[in-house]
């Protein structure tokens, strides 16, 4: 097993988790959204699973960013899958979850100030 396949493995496990823990509180129930999340939770434990028991074939390095951006972006939302696809109403574009994450991370931002 390569380092490639156990840093998939880590990716799609935290993917995995962060997608089960999502808490709605309070917001309105997207059945599509439940599906969908319910379809990635399912395909990422099943990378982890079979990295662990070596039934998973291939890792690339490409694909392991692609996960890590996933990764990244189910977590900046906090597992609100909606979030990611929300395009009506953003000024910046649709792209709300990634500028909010660049700003969290961004010590000159003066709105953290």
């Amino acid at each position: 097993m390569t380092l490639l396949f156990l840093i998939q493995a880590a990716l799609c496990a935290l993917i995995a988790a962060r997608l089960l823990l999502f808490r709605r509180d309070g917001a309105a129930h997207r059945p599509w959204a439940s599906r969908l999340a319910y379809l990635l939770i399912v395909l990422a434990g099943s990378v982890t699973i079979g990295v662990l028991f070596g039934r998973y074939e291939w890792a690339l390095l490409a694909q392991n960013g692609i996960t890590a951006v996933m990764c990244l972006a189910v977590y900046a939302v906090r597992g609100n899958i909606v979030e990611l696809f929300r395009m009506t109403g953003v000024s910046d574009g649709g792209s709300s979850w990634l500028v909010r994450f660049l700003r969290s991370s961004c010590h000159d931002d003066p709105a953290t100030r």
